[in-house]
């Protein structure tokens, strides 16, 4: 925790995301997509609530600067989710999925992947996709929770097993969430998501060009679906059953066993060359 004064009086600021709060985290999100000095004393006055407007304005611009440096760090560092398990829209507390989606399952990683690039398309972005994200993976706690957590067969799912309706409703009721709680689970999910493409990486590595001439294909972006595609696939080699089930099996179960198996089929064929 950071601490400086003016007028003789005391003030504190977090030093770290460790330190924000989870209602602090959620009114400062809107203001870091861009790191400007409206944006740090925005943050600083939501993060530092007893410090007065007319405090403010009495500062030289190089004071002020010195005072809104304290949360500099916040557009510096990597933004840290791991602190946000919940939050409370309309009379519903949602749950977070875990960090790195530990406990998330493979189909609602691939749905999450779909809303996703619907809300970051470049062209044709679509605001409500980030709504539909945001239901898919926050969900209520399982009315069981307690009673399961004492089974030695509990597969450690806290939130309710994921339902594509249920998740449809919900975004609606969440399309005047707080700005800042969708931005939140935004970067929750970003941070798995780069977790996820590091570690399984021979999943997602894209197959080596073929040698010489080849005809122009046009080039097609991602819509996301390339997991939705995996789990049909894996569904009618049968190893995690039928499709609901391949669906609902562990995401990282999944991921695993796909990136171990590729790196055995890449070694037999290096062996074979």
């Amino acid at each position: 925790m950071y601490t400086f004064r003016l007028d003789g009086r005391p003030h504190h600021v977090p030093a770290s995301w460790a330190e924000v709060k989870p209602a602090q985290f959620f009114a400062a999100a809107p203001h870091l997509a861009t790191d400007s000095v409206a944006a740090r004393v925005a943050v600083l006055r939501l993060w530092c609530p007893q410090l007065r407007p007319k405090d403010l304005r009495r500062l030289t611009p190089d004071q002020l600067w010195d005072v809104a440096s304290l949360v500099g760090w916040a557009w510096q560092q990597e933004v840290d989710t791991t602190g946000i398990t919940e939050f409370r829209h309309r009379g519903t507390t949602y749950a977070l999925p875990e960090p790195q989606l530990l406990d998330a399952e493979t189909i609602e990683y691939a749905m999450a992947q779909i809303y996703f690039h619907q809300f970051a398309h470049p062209q044709r972005p679509q605001a409500a996709a980030l709504d539909q994200l945001v239901a898919t993976l926050c969900r209520p706690l399982r009315a069981d929770l307690q009673r399961v957590q004492r089974d030695p067969l509990w597969d450690g799912m806290r939130r309710e097993r994921y339902n594509a309706k249920l998740a449809e409703g919900r975004a609606t009721e969440l399309a005047d969430a707080p700005l800042g709680v969708k931005i939140v689970v935004l970067h929750h999910f970003l941070a798995a998501q780069r977790f996820i493409h590091r570690n399984y990486k021979e999943v997602f590595k894209k197959p080596e060009a073929p040698t010489g001439p080849v005809p122009a294909k046009p080039h097609r972006g991602s819509d996301g679906t390339e997991l939705l595609e995996l789990i049909a696939s894996l569904a009618e080699r049968g190893l995690y059953g039928t499709y609901e089930q391949t669906a609902h099996t562990s995401l990282h179960t999944v991921l695993f066993n796909l990136a171990r198996e590729a790196r055995h089929r890449r070694a037999a064929e290096k062996s074979n060359a």
